[in-house]
């Protein structure tokens, strides 16, 4: 069975900039890459050996963002199995990857790779940053999902 570790990396644009980790009134967007029609967070495979700091600046290199001081959280692990069809057993790690206050995205300069967008939390299709976000405003012990889900206990 083929697998496949996914490091991505949540990037968010706060509602209030002044006040990042205030989600009362209002949920962020988040920073998505559209390939194929569909969006979804920046991410790389994990190559074998590499740490994840290396594997969150290739991704943070390819947006052409500039990368943390510090070592980027964990915020979510989502293990996703392999279906019937022959799919690839995958394991998401979510990594922040910080706020961005404004909605300019960076230039793709001609650089050929998909574009970029933001798109309002609550609209993403992947239940692992909604959490992954909730694990980085409330802080503590990161979630271990199931296809998007908490593993109770987990």
């Amino acid at each position: 069975m083929a697998r496949q570790t996914w490091v991505t990396l949540l990037v968010w644009q706060p509602a209030d900039p002044l006040n990042p980790l205030d989600v009362s009134q209002a949920w962020p967007r988040v920073l998505q890459v559209v390939r194929d029609g569909e969006a979804g967070p920046p991410g790389v495979i994990l190559r074998p050996d590499e740490p994840l700091r290396q594997a969150a600046a290739r991704v943070t290199a390819a947006l052409g963002l500039r990368a943390p001081a510090q070592p980027p959280a964990l915020l979510a692990v989502d293990q996703r199995p392999s279906g019937r069809g022959g799919d690839v057993e995958q394991m998401v790690l979510v990594l922040d990857g910080g706020t961005l206050p404004t909605a300019t995205l960076p230039p793709c300069g001609g650089c050929g790779r998909s574009h970029l967008v933001w798109t309002p939390l609550e609209e993403a299709e992947q239940p692992a940053l909604v959490h992954a976000l909730r694990a980085r405003v409330r802080g503590g012990q990161p979630p271990t999902l199931w296809c998007g889900e908490p593993v109770v206990g987990g």
